[in-house]
């Protein structure tokens, strides 16, 4: 299948005071970490997607269960009412963390921890689908974007290593909710 090959602005922010400047991200040099970085940004949306379907997927299950007798009501309510594009991920993620909270699916220690998970990813998602990467001239990545006010985020492996543990977490919890339902039935 063809790549697609689009022509790329790049942000670049020379800093006067050299001691402002962000630690190095990858030390690859400049093509090589933007590269990287748009393939992460690129990762973090594709996961933010994949979560939503899978709280889509357990939200359906704990309201109707996963047997034959309501598998129609179930497949409608999960294509054509949580599965639009009408209901954004954060409804999304409200209906289907107000369900485990009201029949007690999770500790509540697990809970907030998916909680503030759910949302991270969601931030993460907004910013590189809305930011922009901005290179320090003497070193470092940044994604600036805005929420709430202008914000920035240092682009460097242990922001990246958070992202995929934060990730991983939540499609954990996710999949043994999902995995749970089926074998309640």
């Amino acid at each position: 299948m063809r790549e697609l090959r689009l022509p790329k602005a790049a942000a670049i922010r020379l800093s006067v005071a050299k001691s402002s400047a962000k630690p190095q991200a990858g030390g690859l040099g400049l093509a090589a970490d933007t590269s990287t970085i748009e393939k992460n940004g690129h990762e973090i949306i594709l996961a933010a997607i994949m979560l939503e379907d899978r709280m889509i997927e357990a939200t359906s299950k704990i309201m109707f269960g996963s047997g034959g007798e309501l598998r129609r009501e179930r497949e409608f309510f999960a294509e054509e009412i949580m599965g639009t594009s009408y209901f954004s991920y954060a409804f999304k993620r409200r209906a289907f963390t107000r369900l485990l909270e009201l029949f007690s699916i999770l500790e509540e220690s697990e809970l907030k921890q998916l909680k503030a998970g759910l949302n991270k990813v969601m931030e993460w998602r907004n910013a590189f689908a809305h930011g922009t990467v901005i290179t320090e001239l003497h070193g470092g990545n940044v994604l600036r974007y805005y929420s709430g006010g202008w914000q920035e985020l240092s682009l460097n492996d242990a922001f990246f290593e958070l992202v995929e543990s934060t990730i991983r977490s939540c499609l954990y919890v996710c999949n043994g909710i999902i995995q749970s339902r089926g074998e309640q039935t």
